[in-house]
C-alpha cells in the first residue's frame, strides 16, 4: 500500500481516497478530506479553523496556518455586559483561506477536482438539509476562491448579525481577504530523529493575559502518497456562536471565551491558539510517520503523550509538551507509518485511552 489515508470521519476519508483515481498527491487528498469533513461536521466548522502540516521530498517541512482570529479590528469593542450572548464568542474564520494557501503552494490537481471530490463524498453520505445548503459554498469555491463568501452573502450576513450596526464586534477589516501564512513547524530532535508539530502560539504569562480558549472538538486526517509525502490536517468541530439567517446552514464558530467584566479579551486580529493536534516524524530529512488526533478536550496534550509513548516503543526518547493533564481519554490517534524501504504504509487508528493507560 503505497498510498493511504485514514480519518475517524468516514466521509472525509472517502473524499480523500477518491482523489487517488485522479492521480493526485497527498496534499490534494488531504484538502479534499478537509473540505468534506468541515462541511458536514457542524454549521460552524466551514467558517472555523484548520491547519495543514506536511513534509516530503522536494517540499521540505511546512505548516499552513488556518487559525481563526479575534474580531474587532478598527473599532471600539462594546464593553462586557452581565449576560453576554453567544455571538460574543464568534471568531473570524480561517479554514477556507488555509485550503487556498495550501493548494496554491503545494497542490497538484485543479481546485475544481478537489472540491468536486468533497461534494461527491458528502452527497453519497446522505447529508441532512443543512449540510446540503453548505454545499453551495463548495460548488462555487473553486471558481471564486475566498470571494465565495461575498458571492453567497456570507460577509453581508456576518456584518448584519454581528457588525457595528448590530452592536457586534465584526468589521469590514476583519473580513478582508488575507492569505493564510505558511510557517515552519516546531522541531523536537533526538539524535537522527525529528518530531515536528505546529507552533504552539502560547502568549507570555502575564497578569493581563486573556482567558484560555474553551475546549473544542477536533477531527484529523492523515495521508501518505507514493512520492514519500505525508500530510496531516485538522479542523475544529466548533459549536455555532450565531447562525446567519440569510445563509441557511452556516454559522460563525464559537471559539472565543465568554467575555467577562475586568478580564482582558483577545486583541482584535490576533490568531487564536486553536488546538491542532498534528505531528510528523522525520529521520535524515525523510518523513516516516504522521499523526493526527481526533477528540475533544486537551487534545494537544494527548498528541504529545501519544508521540512520546509510540516512539518509546521503538527506542526513541522524545518528550513533548509541558506535562499538563489531559482532559479527554476518548480521543483516538490516527497513525500513518512508512516502512524503511518507503514502499509500504501502515495506517492505524488507536484509542488514546488504551495507549496512555499506566
Amino acid at each position: 500500500m503505497r498510498n493511504a489515508v485514514i480519518a475517524r470521519d468516514t466521509v472525509a476519508q472517502a473524499a480523500a481516497q477518491s482523489i487517488l483515481a485522479e492521480e493526485g498527491t497527498a496534499v490534494d487528498m488531504a484538502l479534499a478530506g478537509l473540505l468534506a469533513g468541515a462541511a458536514r461536521a457542524s454549521s460552524a466548522s466551514l467558517l472555523g479553523a484548520a491547519g495543514v502540516l506536511l513534509a516530503g521530498p522536494g517540499m521540505g517541512l511546512h505548516f499552513v496556518d488556518g487559525r481563526a482570529r479575534a474580531p474587532g479590528i478598527g473599532t471600539v469593542r462594546p464593553k462586557s455586559v452581565e449576560s453576554p450572548g453567544d455571538a460574543t464568542r464568534a471568531a473570524v474564520p480561517g479554514l477556507l483561506e488555509c485550503v487556498l494557501a495550501a493548494h496554491a503552494r503545494f497542490g497538484s490537481l485543479p481546485l475544481s477536482v478537489i472540491t468536486k471530490a468533497a461534494i461527491a463524498a458528502i452527497r453519497e453520505s446522505g447529508p441532512d438539509a443543512a449540510t446540503k445548503q453548505r454545499l453551495a459554498v463548495l460548488e462555487q469555491f473553486h471558481r471564486t476562491g475566498i470571494a465565495v463568501l461575498d458571492r453567497v452573502g456570507v460577509l453581508r450576513a456576518i456584518l448584519e448579525s454581528v457588525g457595528p450596526v448590530a452592536a457586534g464586534t465584526f468589521t469590514v477589516d476583519d473580513l478582508a481577504p488575507r492569505a493564510a501564512p505558511v510557517v515552519s513547524p516546531i522541531p523536537c530532535t533526538d539524535g537522527s530523529h525529528e518530531v515536528a508539530v505546529p507552533p504552539r502560539y502560547r502568549a507570555r504569562p502575564s497578569a493581563h493575559a486573556p482567558e484560555a480558549l474553551p475546549a473544542i472538538g477536533v477531527e484529523s486526517l492523515v495521508v501518505a502518497d507514493m512520492h514519500g509525502v505525508i500530510v496531516t490536517v485538522a479542523w475544529l468541530v466548533a459549536p455555532p456562536a450565531i447562525a446567519l439567517p440569510e445563509v441557511p446552514g452556516l454559522a460563525l464558530a464559537a471559539l472565543l471565551p465568554v467575555p467577562r467584566k475586568g478580564v482582558p479579551r483577545w486583541r482584535p486580529g490576533t490568531p487564536l491558539p486553536s488546538p491542532l493536534p498534528l505531528a510528523i516524524c522525520r529521520a535524515a530529512g525523510r518523513a516516516w510517520a504522521g499523526l493526527g488526533v481526533s477528540g475533544h478536550g486537551d487534545v494537544v496534550t494527548l498528541r504529545d503523550e501519544a508521540i512520546t509513548a509510540r516512539l518509546a516503543n521503538v527506542g526513541i526518547a522524545c518528550a513533548l509538551g509541558d506535562g499538563s493533564s489531559a482532559v479527554s481519554r476518548d480521543a483516538v490517534a490516527l497513525w500513518m507509518i512508512r516502512d524503511a524501504a518507503g514502499d509500504n504504509v501502515e495506517a492505524s487508528m488507536t484509542s488514546l485511552g488504551a495507549m496512555l493507560s499506566p
